[in-house]
């Protein structure tokens, strides 16, 4: 909801870290804090700082239990989870049966709209207090510019992948009589006018070949960010271009991404080190840092209890990936063991089971003991990494009839997995259909739960495809008889907006196919 208000400022201390933010964050009320207050030294730009990234990760994360926009918006659509019967939620019902309605709490834009608030003001005050202290460096403020830049167009970003056409606004609330309400505008001017002008300006501002800290937008981020919306676009060439700007870049262990081969990739050994301990990984790019100690617990479907979720993984791909993992004949592959406890005996399977955020065994052969502590541990999400890039490289390079190398890059995350490599003379990888589908069922294995498998059936055209049989089956057993499928993917592949957003922006229009 875009509100006619000042954006307060997060009183938090300059010793914090940028990437371990406040879950809970103590703010003064908006007229204590007016803007000509603040920004006015190196803490109060950190403070800000601080505060655009608590934003953002605590809408990824939520602010209550189960509330994961990461997994809402990326993941829980997709034929990868399902409701938990036993107990489901209308909201969720309406999730996982394409039901939408407009009073779904996950529907709602407005702390999207805080963060890119927070980044508006941090790209028109940081400079501000630079001329007031002489200790935040031109290279700081280029920095932190470089960053509120990149977070505006990461948050601009999931408005038009979640919702379409949006409002724009990219300046500061500075008076109450500003006005507020904005109408939306289309979503390739979103990406055209905004977020790619905002990506490139981060990456002129971004200091190039710097080890960067994993939790914050860096070098890689920005570029594998700028692939991803040029993927959106279907505009190949350049997404290529953006992912050889990143093969360039260091990874926070220090080592150049190289993007060379499988080697470049965390070894299969330490896979689990991408989700556990990502600042010491040669493959992480940018992930979320979610500490218990600074902001509480990570309460989401996949890291809290042991059982007894809302959501748990879909009976489809349970059954052809996860459960075959308990025969004798397994295969090798890596992932599937690391992902879910797959050895876990109950009457029923136990698809909530989910310990991919947590330090198991690399290659388990028994039920996995659940954390004491889970709900204490911390819990990095993934943002973008090495693997995902690889397999979006293949992408694009099968797009532009490249089909060599797309099998490569495909292969070379195969390889990782411990799984057999595709020969260029196979069928699934003999013509660029067949590529393209073979790659996109490799993305929902490698990046499963990492809130991407939504986005990529949006992105590629294969909701309709994917998700319509899924959606019988579980129309079906909800007691529709009809079982009518995914209808209208034009339409109903966006979210509706929330009730409270349009109530509160008389200029808005309801997204087609949903009623007020």
């Amino acid at each position: 909801m875009m509100m006619k208000k000042l954006i307060a400022m997060s009183a938090l201390g300059g010793a914090l870290l940028l990437g371990g933010c406040k879950k809970f964050l103590d703010e003064r009320p908006f007229n204590q804090v007016p803007l000509t207050e603040f920004y006015k030294n190196r803490f109060d730009a950190e403070s800000a700082m601080a505060g655009m990234y608590s934003g953002f990760q605590q809408e990824m994360v939520g602010k209550d239990q189960y509330t994961e926009k990461y997994l809402y918006w990326g993941e829980y659509r997709s034929d990868s989870f399902d409701r938990f019967i036993t107990y489901t939620k209308d909201f969720i019902d309406e999730v996982v049966l394409n039901g939408l309605t407009p009073t779904n709490q996950f529907s709602d834009w407005s702390g999207l709209y805080a963060v890119i608030g927070r980044a508006n003001n941090n790209i028109k005050y940081i400079p501000r207090a630079a001329s007031l202290d002489n200790l935040l460096t031109q290279e700081t403020v280029d920095s932190y510019l470089s960053q509120a830049y990149a977070m505006r167009a990461v948050s601009y970003f999931y408005l038009v992948r979640v919702w379409g056409d949006a409002p724009i606004r990219l300046e500061p609330f500075v008076t109450l009589d500003q006005p507020s309400e904005e109408p939306r505008a289309a979503k390739d001017k979103v990406i055209n006018e905004v977020i790619i002008p905002d990506l490139e300006k981060a990456y002129a501002l971004v200091k190039k070949g710097d080890r960067p800290i994993v939790y914050n937008l860096g070098e890689a981020a920005i570029c594998a960010t700028m692939a991803d919306v040029y993927m959106w676009k279907k505009d190949y060439v350049n997404a290529i271009k953006w992912i050889k700007l990143l093969f360039a870049a260091k990874s926070p262990s220090g080592a150049v991404y190289a993007g060379a081969s499988e080697a470049n990739l965390q070894p299969s050994a330490s896979w689990k080190t991408l989700f556990t301990a990502p600042a010491s990984s040669m493959e992480s790019i940018w992930s979320i840092h979610w500490d218990y100690l600074k902001n509480g617990c990570a309460c989401m479907q996949t890291s809290w209890t042991a059982n007894n979720k809302q959501i748990v993984i879909d009976e489809g791909i349970w059954a052809t990936w996860f459960q075959p993992q308990t025969l004798v004949t397994r295969s090798a592959d890596i992932r599937p063991r690391q992902t879910a406890d797959v050895f876990l005996a109950q009457p029923k399977p136990n698809r909530d089971r989910f310990i991919k955020w947590y330090p198991t065994a690399s290659n388990a052969v028994a039920a996995e003991p659940w954390p004491a502590a889970n709900q204490t541990l911390p819990v990095f999400l993934t943002m973008y990494r090495l693997g995902d890039i690889y397999l979006l490289y293949a992408e694009a390079l099968n797009a532009t009839g490249d089909l060599t190398n797309a099998l490569k890059y495909l292969n070379y995350v195969r390889k990782r997995a411990v799984v057999p490599e595709y020969l260029p003379n196979d069928v699934l990888v003999s013509n660029q259909i067949a590529m393209e589908n073979t790659i996109l069922n490799e993305r929902q294995l490698e990046l499963f739960g990492e809130g991407k498998r939504w986005f990529d059936l949006v992105r590629t055209n294969h909701v309709k495809q994917v998700m319509d049989p899924i959606l019988k089956r579980r129309q079906a057993a909800a007691g529709n008889l009809e079982a009518p499928g995914f209808l209208n993917p034009e339409t109903k592949v966006y979210w509706p907006i929330h009730r409270n957003v349009l109530n509160s922006n008389k200029k808005l229009i309801q997204n087609p196919g949903y009623t007020d």
